[in-house]
This record gives C-alpha cells, structure tokens and sequence, in this order.
C-alpha cells in the first residue's frame, strides 16, 4: 500500500513538471553546394557549406514558449551553425536569448540580431550566401551587416507586435570592460541599433541605423555608425528590389565613408521557380575607388521543405580595393576581379 502512494506521489510530481515545461521546436537546414571561383592568382573548386555559397547556413536549434498567463509568455531561442561538408559540428552560436511575450511586444535577453540581420535582407534580390556580388560588399561595413556581423552578443533587445504592418525594433549591445592590470584589457565595445519596418501586401519598406558607440576604455574605438534604406514592391510577374547603405568608420587611421547600394528583380517562371538578378556598387570616399558587382541566380523548389539553387556572379575591383570584398578559397589580393559560381541543395526541417 505504502508504495502504492509513493508511485502516486511521484507521478503526481512528473505529470506536475511536464505540465509546466515549455513547447519546443527542433528545427534545421541542410545546405551544401558545388562553388567554383576564379580571380587572377586563385582558383578553387570544391564543396561548401552553405554559410559560403549556398541559401542559407546549416544550422540547428530550438524554441519555445510557456504560457504565463494574461496574454504573457516566457519565450527562448538556441541555434547553433555547422558545416556539414567538413568536421565541424554544431560548435558556432548563432543565436541565443530568453525572454518574455505579451501584448507590450517582445523582450529579449542574450546573442541576438540587431535590425539589419532581420530586414535588410528583404530590400535585396539576392539569395545565394557569399556567391552573389551584393553579399560579399555588405560583409565590407562595420556596423551594418546582414550575417554573423548581425547578431550581438551581451545585448537587450524590444520589438514591437505587429501594427497594421509596422514593427519597430531596438537593440543594446553591453562593451562588458574587463579590467586587468594598467589597463582595460577588453575589446568588446558598446552597440547601439534602431530599427523600423512596413510590410503590408505588396510593399515592402525598412529605414535603420546601427552604431559601435565611441568608448575611450577600449583601444583605438572612436565610434562608428551607419545607416540603410531599402524596400521591395511585389509586382507578382515581377518583384522589385533597392537599398542604400551608409557608414562613417572612425576606427582607423583616416575616417572613411562607405557607400553601398543595389537594385535587383526576381521574377517566377513556374509555380516552382523564380529567376533573380541584381547590380550592385560598393564606394570608399577615401580613394574614389569603386567595386561593381552582377549576379544571376535561380531556385527551383521541389516541395515546401526542399530546394535545388545556381547562381553566378562577377566581381570587378578598382586597383585599391578588394582584398576583403575577393574570396577565392578564403583570400585574394587588391585589384582582382572574381567570378564565382554555384549550384546545391537547401532542405529545412
């Protein structure tokens, strides 16, 4: 009798827990791509993850909520990159915050995307990771990035809810200074990013501004701040794309003002496919020097979860430029041009 209770006791406790337990999510991506790139001392063929050519990052995470009650919930998200071509494993965070819901918007805690990683990428035609032109001269800004540049660590971040199709979002980013000996020994300054976006049938606009803040505690930091601008309208035969970045580099030697803008279409040539292409500039006002860039892409979507991807694009830099913007098996030199190409296979689970 006496165990009886005891097995009561205890399963009264597990079914009391499992109550309380969050719903989670398990979800994924599996992308792989064939790249070719060519410049004018490097060469390389081979196998990439999709973090290099390919639609998205492979990648695995979780999320979930618990009700509270009264419209509020408790809220996390844990995702973490791989490369699935090589051995690398789940060993990168890609994002990671707890936080709560409710009718006030969304409160995070923890690595999280700043405005540009969630929107920006919405005003740009281009789909392919690293092989498209565009993406290769967005990795070139400080501040106003669309990858893992995006996405703060030690931040707080709020967004709204929804509003007849506006959301507005900010973010902070803690410097967490580390004082060791003389002096302060940490390299992580403060983040500061706001946001707005309007989604709403066809028309697609977002406006943000994100800076490193100027910090005397941290070694050669006198601030940073850029700016972008960007939209889409969704012509169903044909979507338009267009954005505009800015920023002001005072990190260096001489401050430097970078521009970036592009235009790009997508057009759907079946219920399955849709034909992309895009132009793109990137401009230091130092030097006058210019990078122009073409790409061409197509996705043919098997199911809902599977894809096959091509793209191809042309790098052409000024004698001053590129040796940040070519990637050919991870370098290049200033000067080079570069044409890349790639063909794989996205799937989401």
């Amino acid at each position: 009798m006496q165990k009886k209770i005891i097995a009561l006791a205890v399963a009264g406790l597990v079914s009391g827990v499992a109550f309380a337990q969050s719903n989670v999510t398990v979800y994924g991506i599996a992308d792989v791509a064939y790249e070719y790139s060519s410049s004018t001392n490097k060469k390389f063929s081979g196998i990439n993850d999709g973090a290099t050519a390919g639609l998205n990052t492979s990648r695995i995470g979780f999320k979930g909520e618990e009700v509270l009650g009264n419209g509020l919930k408790a809220i996390f998200q844990m995702e973490y990159a791989a490369e699935i071509d090589a051995n690398q494993g789940f060993s990168q965070v890609r994002q990671s915050y707890v936080g709560f819901n409710g009718k006030f918007g969304t409160a995070t805690v923890g690595r999280q995307y700043a405005p540009s990683g969630l929107w920006l990428g919405n005003t740009s035609s281009n789909s392919i990771t690293s092989v498209q032109a565009s993406n290769n001269m967005v990795g070139q800004f400080v501040t106003m990035q669309t990858g893992g540049g995006s996405r703060w660590n030690n931040s707080v971040a709020y967004q709204t809810n929804d509003l007849s199709g506006f959301t507005v979002r900010g973010i902070y980013g803690f410097g967490e200074h580390i004082v060791a000996g003389a002096g302060d020994a940490s390299t992580n300054a403060s983040q500061l990013g706001l946001g707005a976006q309007y989604a709403n049938g066809p028309i697609y606009a977002t406006v943000m501004y994100q800076a490193i803040l100027d910090d005397n505690a941290i070694a050669n930091n006198n601030g940073d701040a850029a700016w972008a601008v960007g939209g889409s309208y969704d012509f169903k035969v044909v979507k338009l794309y267009a954005n505009y970045i800015q920023e002001k580099d005072k990190r260096v030697a001489v401050e430097v003002t970078k521009k970036y803008w592009s235009l790009g279409v997508g057009v759907p040539v079946s219920a399955a496919g849709t034909l992309t292409a895009e132009y793109a500039q990137y401009k230091l006002d130092t030097d006058q020097t210019t990078t122009k860039g073409i790409s061409l892409g197509y996705t043919h979507a098997l199911s809902k979860r599977t894809a096959l991807y091509t793209a191809v694009s042309r790098i052409n830099n000024d004698d001053n430029i590129g040796a940040g913007i070519v990637r050919v098996a991870g370098s290049g030199s200033n000067g080079e041009n570069i044409t890349q190409f790639a063909m794989g296979i996205n799937h989401k689970f």
